[in-house]
């Protein structure tokens, strides 16, 4: 069972009958790569200033380092180092960590859209599954230590792995692989952030898993998990956490042309095992946006 189940339930209505409980820290360090991230910098934001009877505490970026190092940092208990950091949820993560489990980007994180070389669309062009993927030769480009590199090894796909995430963006440069597949919600960040130059996003595909994505804290932080969660929630119960979803996350299903695009879904080996399923509360529904064309979906 994750960690999160017995702690959360039992602490949280704890917490919100018991304002002002002493916060160690004066600031909050967010992992680097979040904090360069205006939506999650503005979710962290949000539930800190939706809890004002709790201490101040400052939103500050970590010193830079990769994800493994982040999530060790947080596993570890090393809060002046990072206290906090979003990333795609797992089985492992959830057992080692401690997550606030609200998927506040309601699944966008599954959308996946292939950034590529420029002058290289006539390579993806009529493709409309995995097969066909693979049939013309296609690498893809991820992280090492992401679950979206087991997803994809999973259903059939070849994959190309960084320890850094900037490398990335220079091999796919290099042609040591084809597709740097990035989440709709983070690959217009990533054009106005890193160093794309001769890349740009392929005009077609869609790739769809099922990929919560939340804020994790480490496992002795109990009481910021639940902060975070209580301040979370009550945003949910006004129209704040509506207005941020379409401030930052309905742009991009709009410009990216979600619900145009040749989907190809893919199953994800961590929520299909044996017993019970933790998908995501707020997934990413038609009827919760605006309205798209029908779309065809493969295996």
């Amino acid at each position: 069972m994750p960690l999160w189940k017995s702690a959360r339930t039992n602490l949280f209505c704890l917490l919100a009958m018991t304002p002002g409980l002493p916060v160690a820290a004066e600031e909050l360090v967010l992992w680097h790569r979040n904090y360069q991230s205006e939506p999650v910098r503005a979710l962290v934001q949000m539930a800190l200033d939706k809890t004002p009877e709790y201490p101040d505490l400052t939103l500050v970026a970590s010193k830079p380092m990769g994800q493994g190092r982040a999530l060790r940092e947080l596993r570890e208990g090393r809060r002046s180092k990072v206290a906090v950091a979003n990333v795609a949820t797992s089985p492992e993560r959830e057992d080692q960590l401690l997550p606030i489990a609200l998927p506040f980007d309601r699944g966008l994180l599954g959308y996946r859209v292939c950034l590529i070389r420029e002058g290289n669309q006539a390579h993806f062009d009529g493709i409309d599954s995995v097969a066909s993927f693979n049939r013309r030769g296609l690498l893809i480009g991820q992280g090492r230590h992401w679950p979206d590199r087991i997803i994809l090894q999973s259903n059939g796909l070849n994959v190309v792995t960084a320890a850094h995430f900037q490398n990335l963006f220079a091999m796919l440069r290099r042609s040591r692989f084809d597709c740097f597949l990035r989440g709709a919600g983070e690959v217009l960040i990533d054009l106005q952030q890193q160093d794309t130059k001769g890349l740009t996003v392929e005009r077609n595909l869609l790739f769809r898993y099922d990929m919560p994505s939340y804020l994790f804290v480490g496992p002795d932080n109990t009481q910021l998990a639940l902060r975070l969660e209580l301040g979370i929630r009550r945003a949910m119960e006004s129209n704040d956490f509506n207005d941020y979803f379409n401030r930052y996350f309905r742009p991009a299903i709009v410009e990216l042309r979600l619900y145009e695009r040749q989907t190809i879904r893919l199953e994800n080996p961590y929520l299909s095992a044996e017993g019970e399923v933790d998908l995501p509360m707020m997934p990413l529904k038609r009827e919760n946006l605006p309205p798209f064309p029908a779309t065809r979906e493969t295996q």
